[in-house]
């Protein structure tokens, strides 16, 4: 299923950039380009796929695609259990139970901010500084979480807490959740220590009954030690930027490898010239009969899955293939699926097709890359 395979990719790119971000970031005193750097991992592993897009096709073959092929329910031979459809249903009903607990918690911290409470806490435009705090800490506090307000931090931790919802089995995607709040502190601190002399003791009286999974910004988190070791971290922050520069060339790598496809070839050395260079294109393949005997034959050979029946699922596959010098057809895939048994059995018509009469270029038989769309349909004609 198309679903699972970008998923998993998504996943890879996501690996790969928070490893970058690990090893060459997660020390540094440059807090901007920490909290870039995670943002943007989250956006890359979720777009970067649908950006770019490697083309499959050999340079020296034909391609083309065939006019939709529409399959209806018939006497379909029993089907297997859709494991991988099962299972993409079921992670999708995990995320949205995720979804809806975060509706619910963000409610709940909207809520608990109109109450009185010990903690400096604040959540998008909202600040709650208590109210039994001394004039001078006051100011400090207020320092902090204005900053949490003014660079959008709940934002970001909204944003990364849906991708995790939707990435929830991947548990690195609620650690760097944590490291994106880590570099929030990190940054309200910078700004608000020059505020108050003894910023370090400050921290550690406000460091206790902090709740971890809270969605707020609150001032005495539970990372305490990491901070009051990071404010006292003085390194320049020309190194990052040195860092970063090396990290660059391997988040280009990362977005290659994520964004490569295999396409099926031969070697150029079991080749021969002729099939390698051609100027123009004197006729394309042809299955035996033409088109209305291609039509027949998919009308005879296609069977609605029955697992796709019962649950009601339509879709048009786009099966690619190559036709060959000789006329077989090989290298069969799916370019575009709908679900595991739709993908599977337009898989297996395609693969058992006869030998099809070779597409030519100045008289001379080439390889020709096909589409061919078949298109599941329910209430329809054959």
């Amino acid at each position: 299923m198309e679903a699972i395979t970008y998923y998993l990719k998504a996943n890879l790119v996501f690996i790969a950039l928070f490893a970058i971000y690990h090893v060459a970031l997660r020390r540094e005193t440059w807090f901007s380009a920490r909290r870039a750097w995670l943002l943007a991992t989250a956006v890359l592993s979720l777009l970067l796929l649908r950006c770019y897009h490697r083309s499959t096709a050999n340079p020296c073959s034909l391609r083309s695609t065939f006019p939709e092929s529409v399959a209806t329910p018939a006497d379909a031979p029993p089907a297997g259990i859709d494991w991988m459809g099962y299972l993409f249903y079921a992670h999708l009903g995990v995320s949205i139970a995720l979804l809806l607990f975060l509706t619910v918690r963000c409610a709940n911290a909207f809520r608990s901010l109109g109450a009185v409470g010990d903690e400096a806490v604040s959540f998008f435009h909202i600040v709650r500084i208590p109210t039994n705090t001394k004039a001078h800490d006051r100011d400090t506090l207020v320092a902090h979480e204005r900053v949490h307000v003014q660079q959008g931090h709940s934002f970001d931790v909204v944003a990364y807490e849906i991708v995790s919802a939707i990435f929830w089995s991947n548990p690195l995607w609620r650690i760097a959740l944590r490291e994106l709040r880590l570099v929030h502190e990190h940054t309200a601190d910078a700004v608000a220590r020059g505020s108050h002399r003894n910023y370090d003791e400050l921290l550690l009286a406000h460091a206790l009954g902090v709740p971890t999974t809270s969605l707020l910004n609150t001032f005495g988190s539970s990372d305490i030690k990491k901070r009051i070791i990071m404010l006292h971290n003085t390194r320049s922050p020309r190194l990052a930027r040195r860092k970063l520069l090396f990290a660059l060339p391997a988040l280009l790598l990362a977005t290659l490898l994520a964004s490569w496809q295999a396409v099926p070839s031969t070697s150029p050395a079991s080749r021969s010239a002729d099939a390698l260079v051609f100027a123009g294109v004197d006729q394309q393949a042809e299955f035996p009969g033409g088109m209305e005997a291609l039509a027949r034959y998919l009308g005879d050979n296609v069977r609605y899955p029955k697992a796709a029946l019962e649950a009601k699922a339509e879709g048009t596959v786009y099966v690619a293939f190559t036709v060959k010098a000789n006329g077989n057809v090989t290298d069969v895939s799916v370019k575009r699926g709908v679900r595991t048994d739709m993908d599977e059995e337009s898989v297996r018509v395609v693969k058992g097709m006869p030998a099809w009469k070779p597409a030519t270029a100045k008289g001379k038989a080439v390889d020709a890359q096909m589409t061919l769309p078949i298109s599941f349909r329910l209430g329809q004609e054959k």
